[in-house]
């Protein structure tokens, strides 16, 4: 369970590993992605890329149903370059941070970011078994640990079937415009929205708290309360070396 929301959790992180080239983050200028949900959550997510991944619009409503609780998200999400803004679409609540670690990878002369993605998702307990087509796209499919499954093209997820806790949501891809452009206005910042600095973002981090999140919520299900592990990765450089130590082995 625990590499299962580790996987989760470093989707953000195997797709900038992904996107971390340093002149083109995809392989084409403009993209435009409608997803729909079903399962426990349902709803939509549309995705704008343009300037071959330099500039992303992503805007979800979704809702979800889990252990009896209902939850509503409405939100967008705005990234030019290494800058990240987020806010709420219904209270208008906002904040904007920094991609560190994105910079950091593309100032390291020895990042590899095929080969960091393809080492980050065995480490995840994802193998590739195949290829399949999503909306006449040719997808490597890669499955995981609990059943959950990841159908990629181009770095992009065409499909992804999660499986958490009991709950399952799916979300397929069923527009997609490649190199057509990207309607006028969809990068623009909300000027009703006040952005609160919320400093930095380190999917790492990210990483670590989804799986302390896992770890509760697994003592709540089994009625052990036992402490917490320490998270195994505490960094970059912890990250990288864990890669690297597999590639030895």
């Amino acid at each position: 369970m625990k590499k299962l929301v580790i996987a989760i959790c470093l989707l953000a992180v195997t797709t900038l590993s992904a996107q971390t080239k340093k002149e083109k983050l995809y392989p084409f200028k403009t993209a435009v992605i409608e997803y729909t949900y079903e399962g426990n959550a349902t709803g939509t997510q549309s995705l704008y890329i343009d300037n071959y991944g330099w500039r992303q619009c992503k805007i979800e409503q979704t809702t979800s149903k889990a252990f009896g609780q209902k939850s509503e998200t409405n939100k967008a999400e705005i990234t030019k370059d290494f800058d990240i803004y987020s806010w709420d679409l219904k209270t208008k609540q906002g904040g904007k941070m920094r991609n560190t670690l994105a910079e950091d990878l593309m100032n390291d002369p020895d990042f590899d970011p095929e080969e960091f993605g393809q080492k980050t998702m065995d480490m995840l307990g994802f193998k590739k078994t195949g290829t399949e087509t999503i909306n006449g796209k040719l997808c490597e499919v890669w499955k995981g640990m609990g059943g959950s499954t990841i159908w990629m093209w181009n770095s992009l997820a065409m499909k992804s079937e999660v499986k958490l806790l009991g709950t399952k949501t799916i979300w397929t891809a069923t527009t997609v415009k490649i190199n057509e452009g990207v309607p006028a206005g969809k990068f623009d910042l909300p000027s009703d929205v006040k952005f609160e600095d919320m400093g930095t973002t380190d999917p790492v981090d990210m990483m670590n708290r989804g799986m302390k999140k896992a770890q509760e919520e697994e003592g709540k299900q089994s009625g052990d309360t036992q402490k917490s592990e320490e998270p195994p990765i505490k960094s970059l450089k912890d990250l990288k070396g864990f890669l690297k130590k597999i590639k030895t082995e």
